[in-house]
């Protein structure tokens, strides 16, 4: 389903998912780069920022407008939010008495993300690992749990960088769809 939401609106959308139990992940600029972080209302976001990419550059500069969107894809994927790097699956413990191991399951993740700003080419990226984490004999808990809580506000491409290929792989610029999963 999609809709077109005003930009008067935005931040009583973001209230609203916030209400709702969301964290609100999204664009903000950070260390000298547009990232993915946590943000809470819309000036978090890189209004009036833009970045220039080409092969081997990255910088930053001011827009002339008050864009919430104006930039090209940055340096990170949503990737970190769905399936971290890092994860604990299980511990063990040996008794001191008779030396057995108890095997204690890490508990999956009750925290539910909206993720604002997701671009065509990394919905297209998502759905790619919806496939791989979710699809066959060996889906993997932790990333459904994750997938089954997630809202995502995605946005059309305006601006497309020097290394970008999505109109190559007809992945965008415009945003059409999510993955079928679930």
């Amino acid at each position: 389903m999609a809709w077109v939401l005003e930009r008067r609106d935005f931040d009583a959308l973001l209230e609203a998912l916030a209400r709702r139990g969301y964290t609100l992940i999204g664009p903000r600029v950070r260390d000298g780069a547009i990232v993915y972080d946590r943000i809470h209302w819309s000036e978090d976001l890189p209004v009036g920022w833009t970045d220039e990419q080409r092969g081997g550059t990255y910088r930053l500069r001011r827009r002339d407008d008050a864009a919430l969107f104006g930039y090209v894809v940055g340096p990170q994927s949503w990737k970190q939010w769905l399936f971290p790097p890092t994860l604990r699956l299980w511990r063990a413990s040996r008794s001191e008495g008779d030396g057995a191991f108890a095997v204690e399951e890490t508990p999956l993740p009750d925290e539910a993300y909206a993720f604002i700003g997701v671009r065509a080419c990394e919905l297209a990226a998502i759905a790619v690992q919806d496939r791989v984490f979710l699809e066959g004999p060996y889906a993997d808990p932790y990333y459904r749990t994750v997938r089954e809580r997630l809202f995502l506000l995605a946005v059309n491409c305006t601006e497309p960088g020097g290394t970008c290929f999505c109109a190559s792989m007809q992945t965008g610029p415009r945003a059409t769809a999510v993955s079928t999963w679930p």
